[in-house]
Protein backbone atom coordinates (compact mmCIF):
# COMPACT_ATOMS: atom_id res chain seq x y z
CA UNK A 1 0.00 0.00 0.00
CA UNK A 2 1.20 3.49 -0.85
CA UNK A 3 2.32 5.43 2.20
CA UNK A 4 0.07 8.36 1.20
CA UNK A 5 -2.99 6.17 1.81
CA UNK A 6 -1.78 4.57 5.02
CA UNK A 7 -3.95 6.63 7.36
CA UNK A 8 -6.59 7.87 4.92
CA UNK A 9 -10.27 7.11 5.26
CA UNK A 10 -11.97 6.97 1.88
CA UNK A 11 -15.65 7.35 1.11
CA UNK A 12 -16.97 6.12 -2.22
CA UNK A 13 -20.30 7.59 -3.27
CA UNK A 14 -21.79 5.15 -5.75
CA UNK A 15 -21.50 1.37 -5.69
CA UNK A 16 -21.72 0.76 -9.42
CA UNK A 17 -19.06 -0.96 -11.52
CA UNK A 18 -16.37 1.66 -10.94
CA UNK A 19 -17.16 2.18 -7.28
CA UNK A 20 -16.94 -1.53 -6.61
CA UNK A 21 -13.77 -1.81 -8.71
CA UNK A 22 -12.10 0.83 -6.54
CA UNK A 23 -13.19 -0.91 -3.35
CA UNK A 24 -11.77 -4.19 -4.60
CA UNK A 25 -8.53 -2.61 -5.84
CA UNK A 26 -7.90 -0.62 -2.67
CA UNK A 27 -8.46 -3.65 -0.45
CA UNK A 28 -6.15 -5.76 -2.61
CA UNK A 29 -3.42 -3.13 -2.29
CA UNK A 30 -3.63 -3.20 1.49
CA UNK A 31 -6.19 -0.59 2.52
CA UNK A 32 -8.13 -1.94 5.50
CA UNK A 33 -11.85 -2.37 4.69
CA UNK A 34 -12.75 -0.47 7.86
CA UNK A 35 -11.09 2.61 6.35
CA UNK A 36 -13.45 2.45 3.37
CA UNK A 37 -17.06 3.62 3.39
CA UNK A 38 -19.62 3.16 0.62
CA UNK A 39 -22.62 5.39 0.00
CA UNK A 40 -25.38 4.22 -2.31
CA UNK A 41 -28.88 5.52 -2.99
CA UNK A 42 -30.06 1.91 -3.10
CA UNK A 43 -29.37 0.93 0.50
CA UNK A 44 -29.79 -2.76 -0.30
CA UNK A 45 -26.90 -2.62 -2.75
CA UNK A 46 -24.73 -0.70 -0.26
CA UNK A 47 -25.30 -3.31 2.45
CA UNK A 48 -24.67 -6.13 -0.02
CA UNK A 49 -21.32 -4.60 -0.99
CA UNK A 50 -20.51 -4.01 2.69
CA UNK A 51 -21.22 -7.64 3.61
CA UNK A 52 -19.17 -8.94 0.71
CA UNK A 53 -16.13 -6.71 1.22
CA UNK A 54 -16.14 -5.69 4.88
CA UNK A 55 -16.38 -1.95 4.14
CA UNK A 56 -18.85 0.27 5.99
CA UNK A 57 -22.19 1.27 4.43
CA UNK A 58 -22.93 4.82 5.54
CA UNK A 59 -25.03 7.84 4.67
CA UNK A 60 -23.56 10.57 2.50
CA UNK A 61 -23.54 13.02 5.40
CA UNK A 62 -21.44 10.62 7.50
CA UNK A 63 -18.96 9.99 4.70
CA UNK A 64 -18.62 13.74 4.12
CA UNK A 65 -18.04 14.39 7.83
CA UNK A 66 -15.62 11.55 8.55
CA UNK A 67 -13.63 10.69 5.42
CA UNK A 68 -10.36 12.28 4.32
CA UNK A 69 -11.16 11.53 0.68
CA UNK A 70 -14.58 11.39 -0.97
CA UNK A 71 -14.84 9.81 -4.41
CA UNK A 72 -17.84 10.80 -6.52
CA UNK A 73 -18.56 7.64 -8.50
CA UNK A 74 -22.08 8.60 -9.58
CA UNK A 75 -23.63 9.23 -12.98
CA UNK A 76 -23.22 12.82 -14.21
CA UNK A 77 -26.97 13.43 -14.14
CA UNK A 78 -27.05 12.43 -10.45
CA UNK A 79 -24.15 14.63 -9.38
CA UNK A 80 -25.88 17.98 -8.69
CA UNK A 81 -27.85 16.91 -5.57
CA UNK A 82 -24.82 15.01 -4.27
CA UNK A 83 -22.68 18.15 -4.55
CA UNK A 84 -25.28 20.24 -2.73
CA UNK A 85 -25.41 17.73 0.13
CA UNK A 86 -21.62 17.56 0.21
CA UNK A 87 -21.29 21.34 0.37
CA UNK A 88 -23.45 21.50 3.49
CA UNK A 89 -21.29 18.92 5.25
CA UNK A 90 -17.92 20.20 4.00
CA UNK A 91 -18.64 23.70 5.28
CA UNK A 92 -19.09 22.26 8.78
CA UNK A 93 -15.77 20.42 8.74
CA UNK A 94 -12.69 21.60 10.55
CA UNK A 95 -10.45 19.25 8.61
CA UNK A 96 -9.62 19.30 4.94
CA UNK A 97 -11.33 16.84 2.58
CA UNK A 98 -10.21 15.86 -0.92
CA UNK A 99 -12.96 15.38 -3.50
CA UNK A 100 -12.27 13.11 -6.48
CA UNK A 101 -14.85 13.07 -9.26
CA UNK A 102 -15.12 10.35 -11.90
CA UNK A 103 -18.42 11.76 -13.23
CA UNK A 104 -17.85 11.78 -16.99
CA UNK A 105 -18.00 15.16 -18.65
CA UNK A 106 -18.34 17.24 -15.49
CA UNK A 107 -15.68 19.91 -15.46
CA UNK A 108 -13.67 20.96 -12.44
CA UNK A 109 -14.98 24.52 -12.59
CA UNK A 110 -18.56 23.27 -12.28
CA UNK A 111 -17.76 21.22 -9.18
CA UNK A 112 -15.76 24.06 -7.62
CA UNK A 113 -18.59 26.50 -8.30
CA UNK A 114 -20.76 24.43 -5.94
CA UNK A 115 -18.21 23.33 -3.32
CA UNK A 116 -16.11 26.48 -3.13
CA UNK A 117 -12.47 26.43 -1.97
CA UNK A 118 -12.25 22.64 -1.73
CA UNK A 119 -9.49 20.56 -3.35
CA UNK A 120 -10.95 18.64 -6.29
CA UNK A 121 -9.29 16.14 -8.63
CA UNK A 122 -11.06 14.96 -11.77
CA UNK A 123 -10.46 11.38 -12.90
CA UNK A 124 -11.31 9.61 -16.14
CA UNK A 125 -10.96 5.83 -15.63
CA UNK A 126 -12.04 3.20 -18.12
CA UNK A 127 -13.83 -0.16 -18.02
CA UNK A 128 -10.69 -2.35 -17.72
CA UNK A 129 -10.30 -0.89 -14.21
CA UNK A 130 -12.92 -3.46 -13.20
CA UNK A 131 -10.28 -6.17 -13.78
CA UNK A 132 -7.34 -4.17 -12.45
CA UNK A 133 -6.04 -3.19 -15.91
CA UNK A 134 -7.47 0.29 -16.24
CA UNK A 135 -5.91 3.53 -17.38
CA UNK A 136 -7.03 6.62 -15.50
CA UNK A 137 -6.34 10.20 -16.52
CA UNK A 138 -6.13 12.71 -13.66
CA UNK A 139 -6.21 16.48 -13.55
CA UNK A 140 -6.21 18.79 -10.55
CA UNK A 141 -8.51 21.64 -9.67
CA UNK A 142 -7.48 25.13 -8.55
CA UNK A 143 -7.22 24.23 -4.87
CA UNK A 144 -5.69 20.75 -5.15
CA UNK A 145 -2.05 20.29 -4.18
CA UNK A 146 0.71 17.95 -5.28
CA UNK A 147 -0.07 15.86 -2.20
CA UNK A 148 -3.69 15.59 -3.28
CA UNK A 149 -2.54 14.36 -6.68
CA UNK A 150 -0.29 11.80 -5.00
CA UNK A 151 -3.31 10.49 -3.07
CA UNK A 152 -5.42 10.32 -6.25
CA UNK A 153 -2.57 8.56 -8.08
CA UNK A 154 -2.31 5.94 -5.34
CA UNK A 155 -6.06 5.32 -5.36
CA UNK A 156 -6.31 4.75 -9.10
CA UNK A 157 -3.07 2.80 -9.32
CA UNK A 158 -4.98 0.18 -7.32
CA UNK A 159 -7.02 -0.51 -10.49
CA UNK A 160 -4.36 0.02 -13.18
CA UNK A 161 -2.11 2.72 -14.57
CA UNK A 162 -2.40 6.51 -14.22
CA UNK A 163 -1.48 9.52 -16.35
CA UNK A 164 -1.75 13.21 -15.42
CA UNK A 165 -3.03 15.55 -18.12
CA UNK A 166 -4.51 19.05 -18.42
CA UNK A 167 -8.31 19.08 -18.39
CA UNK A 168 -8.47 20.49 -21.93
CA UNK A 169 -7.36 17.05 -23.18
CA UNK A 170 -10.01 15.07 -21.31
CA UNK A 171 -12.44 14.92 -24.23
CA UNK A 172 -9.70 13.28 -26.28
CA UNK A 173 -8.87 10.93 -23.41
CA UNK A 174 -12.56 10.01 -23.24
CA UNK A 175 -12.60 9.27 -26.97
CA UNK A 176 -9.45 7.11 -26.90
CA UNK A 177 -9.28 5.31 -23.57
CA UNK A 178 -12.79 5.82 -22.22
CA UNK A 179 -14.59 4.71 -25.39
CA UNK A 180 -11.60 2.73 -26.66
CA UNK A 181 -12.51 -0.65 -25.11
CA UNK A 182 -15.62 -0.77 -27.31
CA UNK A 183 -13.48 -0.18 -30.43
CA UNK A 184 -11.27 -3.12 -29.52
CA UNK A 185 -14.25 -5.33 -28.65
CA UNK A 186 -15.63 -4.57 -32.12
CA UNK A 187 -12.32 -5.60 -33.71
CA UNK A 188 -12.28 -8.78 -31.60
CA UNK A 189 -15.81 -9.50 -32.78
CA UNK A 190 -14.86 -8.99 -36.43
CA UNK A 191 -11.86 -11.33 -36.13
CA UNK A 192 -13.94 -13.89 -34.22
CA UNK A 193 -16.67 -13.83 -36.87
CA UNK A 194 -14.10 -14.21 -39.66
CA UNK A 195 -12.85 -17.33 -37.88
CA UNK A 196 -16.36 -18.69 -37.48
CA UNK A 197 -17.11 -18.17 -41.18
CA UNK A 198 -13.95 -20.11 -41.96
CA UNK A 199 -15.10 -23.06 -39.84
CA UNK A 200 -13.60 -22.42 -36.40
CA UNK A 201 -15.76 -23.17 -33.35
CA UNK A 202 -16.97 -19.90 -31.81
CA UNK A 203 -15.11 -20.33 -28.47
CA UNK A 204 -11.83 -21.07 -30.28
CA UNK A 205 -12.29 -18.18 -32.73
CA UNK A 206 -12.95 -15.78 -29.86
CA UNK A 207 -9.99 -17.07 -27.88
CA UNK A 208 -7.69 -16.64 -30.87
CA UNK A 209 -8.82 -13.04 -31.37
CA UNK A 210 -8.80 -11.97 -27.72
CA UNK A 211 -5.64 -13.77 -26.59
CA UNK A 212 -3.76 -12.45 -29.61
CA UNK A 213 -4.87 -8.93 -28.71
CA UNK A 214 -3.87 -9.43 -25.07
CA UNK A 215 -0.42 -10.71 -26.01
CA UNK A 216 0.05 -7.93 -28.55
CA UNK A 217 -0.90 -5.30 -25.98
CA UNK A 218 1.60 -6.68 -23.46
CA UNK A 219 4.31 -6.76 -26.10
CA UNK A 220 3.57 -3.17 -27.16
CA UNK A 221 3.70 -1.98 -23.55
CA UNK A 222 7.02 -3.70 -22.87
CA UNK A 223 8.77 -3.16 -26.19
CA UNK A 224 11.15 -0.29 -26.80
CA UNK A 225 10.22 -0.02 -30.47
CA UNK A 226 7.62 2.32 -31.88
CA UNK A 227 4.36 0.75 -33.04
CA UNK A 228 5.44 1.12 -36.65
CA UNK A 229 8.47 -1.08 -35.94
CA UNK A 230 6.31 -3.71 -34.26
CA UNK A 231 4.06 -3.84 -37.31
CA UNK A 232 7.14 -4.36 -39.48
CA UNK A 233 8.28 -7.24 -37.23
CA UNK A 234 5.07 -9.14 -38.05
CA UNK A 235 4.59 -8.10 -41.67
CA UNK A 236 7.23 -9.91 -43.70
CA UNK A 237 7.51 -8.95 -47.36
CA UNK A 238 4.86 -10.61 -49.58
CA UNK A 239 3.55 -12.52 -46.54
CA UNK A 240 0.06 -13.03 -45.15
CA UNK A 241 0.19 -10.01 -42.84
CA UNK A 242 1.25 -7.72 -45.64
CA UNK A 243 -1.68 -8.95 -47.74
CA UNK A 244 -4.12 -8.07 -44.97
CA UNK A 245 -2.49 -4.69 -44.30
CA UNK A 246 -2.79 -3.76 -47.99
CA UNK A 247 -6.55 -4.35 -47.83
CA UNK A 248 -6.80 -2.25 -44.65
CA UNK A 249 -4.85 0.57 -46.32
CA UNK A 250 -6.90 0.38 -49.51
CA UNK A 251 -10.18 0.56 -47.57
CA UNK A 252 -8.93 3.35 -45.30
CA UNK A 253 -9.10 1.51 -41.98
CA UNK A 254 -6.76 3.94 -40.22
CA UNK A 255 -8.69 6.93 -41.52
CA UNK A 256 -12.00 5.38 -40.40
CA UNK A 257 -10.67 4.75 -36.88
CA UNK A 258 -9.35 8.28 -36.61
CA UNK A 259 -12.65 9.71 -37.86
CA UNK A 260 -14.45 7.65 -35.23
CA UNK A 261 -12.24 9.08 -32.51
CA UNK A 262 -12.91 12.56 -33.86
CA UNK A 263 -16.66 11.98 -33.68
CA UNK A 264 -16.32 10.75 -30.09
CA UNK A 265 -14.32 13.88 -29.16
CA UNK A 266 -16.99 16.13 -30.65
CA UNK A 267 -19.74 14.29 -28.80
CA UNK A 268 -17.77 14.38 -25.54
CA UNK A 269 -17.35 18.16 -25.83
CA UNK A 270 -21.06 18.67 -26.42
CA UNK A 271 -22.05 16.43 -23.53
CA UNK A 272 -19.50 18.10 -21.27
CA UNK A 273 -21.01 21.54 -21.95
CA UNK A 274 -24.54 20.27 -21.31
CA UNK A 275 -23.71 18.29 -18.17
CA UNK A 276 -21.41 20.90 -16.64
CA UNK A 277 -23.93 23.62 -17.37
CA UNK A 278 -26.56 21.67 -15.46
CA UNK A 279 -24.38 21.49 -12.33
CA UNK A 280 -23.92 25.21 -11.88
Amino acid sequence: MSHVLRRKTIGIIGAGNMGQALIKGLIQTGVAPKRLAVVEAESQRAHLVARRTGVRAVALSQAARECDVVILAVKPQDLAPVLIDLREQVLKRRHRVLIISIAAGVRLASIESVLGHVPVVRAMPNLPATVGEGLTALTRGRFATATDMAVANAIFQSVGDVVELPERLFDLVTAISGSGPAYFFLIFQALRDAGIRGGLPKPIAQRLAVQTAYGSARLALQAREELEALIARVASKKGTTEAALKIFARRGLVRILQQGVGAAVTRSRRLSRVVSGGIR
